[in-house]
């Protein structure tokens, strides 16, 4: 195994994670509601997918105001929010090494810009959730990153602190680490895929060097 690329979540791996999603959920039932819903609200899949389970049902006037409400949520938690204090260095050294560098996000551009401005002088591959037709855990959204980092996917590590970033990563064909940055342990991590397990990423490119010189 050569890895050759990175590919980040944002929001609980590069990035503390502060969105109330709970209350992003209560957000859009409640404007489903208003517009006359009555059916029970889905229970498979997260709430992206959920929008668009209901949204076929009522049309896009709820699907745009949805995403509107889920945006405002989205770039009201990155106003608060901040990098990890690790992140800066560790981008910096992978690229100094050698490392293409992506990020991969359910999140919104804008969110996440608001957090990291200059994001895309970091990442030859940034893709927020409007360049992701089917975002995470779908593998769309990692294989279209290793497209655009000239790599295949075995030769690119996915780094993510949830199941749908270890889901997709698989999926796509990458070795997979879980980093417990985020609101979940490792048993969800490994569960989900990883191969490898850190507290942070902060010890990532040690780590992945230790394991590549390890093997035949």
């Amino acid at each position: 195994m050569d890895i050759k690329g990175l590919i980040f979540d944002f929001d609980g791996t590069l990035a503390h994670l502060n969105i109330d999603f709970e209350a992003m959920r209560q957000d859009v039932c409640s404007l489903a509601r208003e517009m006359g819903y009555l059916q029970a609200w889905p229970q498979s899949g997260f709430l992206l997918e959920q929008v668009e389970l209901v949204a076929g049902r009522m049309g896009d006037g709820f699907h745009d105001r949805a995403h509107r409400l889920i945006q405002e949520r989205e770039v009201r938690a990155a106003r608060a929010g901040g990098l990890f204090p690790f992140t800066m260095k560790l981008l910096r050294q992978a690229a100094q090494r050698g490392y293409k560098l992506s990020v991969v996000s359910r999140n919104c551009r804008v969110a996440i810009k608001t957090v990291f401005p200059g994001i895309d002088e970091y990442c030859q591959a940034f893709l927020p959730r409007e360049e992701a037709p089917r975002p995470k855990p779908h593998p769309g959204q990692v294989q279209d990153a290793c497209v655009r980092l000239g790599l295949e996917p075995d030769q690119a590590a996915m780094v993510g602190d949830h199941p749908t970033d270890m889901m997709a990563g698989k999926a796509a064909g990458c070795f997979c680490v879980g980093v417990t940055s985020g609101r979940l342990g490792a048993a969800e991590l490994e569960e989900a895929g990883a191969q490898m397990i850190l507290s942070d990423a902060s010890g990532l490119l040690a780590a992945l060097e230790r394991m590549q010189k390890s093997r035949p």
